[in-house]
């Protein structure tokens, strides 16, 4: 049971993904992946701003290329295309995202196998998944959220709750990590105490922001707190918030701070 992703005609200057098939004096003929493997025409006048002489010093059979659809015609079944009006930003841009869409392609149609999903209901949960455009990216939270990433795009909490756990499993998520190096010093009577005090309490704060965190030595008297988040606005949000706890446990427990410059 395949998942196929735009099978539709492309629009007028449209980016689309293709694979060169066939190359002649004149052109070379692609399969539209991004399009249900519709064939397209690139001629050779689309491929460089220069003069083209082989056409295999820019293109060859099997590759993989960005295009942007310049001509077409459903009625005649005409798709023509241009390499060269594709600038370096908007071809990494599209590999990138075509990459995405071809990972939740693959995970949609496994999972569609495992439960035995009829035809009906696939499509009706790609529906909903591909309203969004990374649908990936609703995957990906619903790895980290749970299904209620999924039951606010509208979709039914009995499969909601099933297609979270499967990506969970299967969907690995992108993680950001902070790390902040500082010096806690006292001449206090106890104060590897008083030290071991405020570790503590910053392992405390740093775990009520839920956040995986890590607090250890340095080498005496450096220390460093290290914070992993699937969410990077977190890691940026507490590595300005982690001077001025440490400020306040330093002044209320006597002990002088030195934070690393950055």
């Amino acid at each position: 049971m395949s998942v196929t992703l735009g099978s539709e005609w492309p629009s007028q200057d449209e980016l689309v993904i293709a694979v060169v098939t066939e190359i002649l004096d004149h052109g070379a003929y692609v399969k539209l992946e991004s399009h249900g493997g519709k064939k397209g025409y690139l001629p050779i006048s689309e491929i460089s701003q220069g003069w083209v002489t082989d056409i295999r010093r820019f293109i060859n059979p099997g590759q993989r290329v960005v295009l942007r659809a310049i001509r077409v015609n459903p009625q005649k079944g005409q798709i023509d295309l241009s390499l060269k009006r594709v600038t370096p930003s908007e071809r990494n841009a599209m590999l990138k995202a075509w990459k995405r869409r071809r990972k939740f392609s693959k995970i949609m149609e496994e999972f569609s196998n495992e439960l035995k999903l009829q035809s009906e209901e696939r499509n009706k949960i790609l529906s909903i998944l591909m309203s969004n455009p990374d649908p990936l990216g609703v995957l990906e939270r619903a790895a980290s959220e749970g299904p209620n990433a999924l039951e606010s795009l509208g979709m039914d909490s009995s499969i909601a709750q099933k297609l979270a756990e499967y990506a969970k499993r299967i969907v690995k998520v992108k993680e950001y990590s902070g790390k902040l190096e500082f010096q806690l010093q006292t001449s206090k009577k106890g104060g590897a105490n008083l030290i071991m005090d405020a570790l503590i309490e910053l392992e405390n704060f740093l775990n009520s922001k839920n956040v995986r965190n890590r607090v250890y030595v340095v080498a005496a008297p450096r220390y460093a707190c290290e914070i992993v988040s699937e969410k990077p606005k977190s890691i940026n949000t507490l590595l300005k918030e982690i001077p001025a706890k440490l400020k306040d446990i330093a002044a209320r427990l006597g002990l002088k701070l030195t934070l690393d410059s950055t």
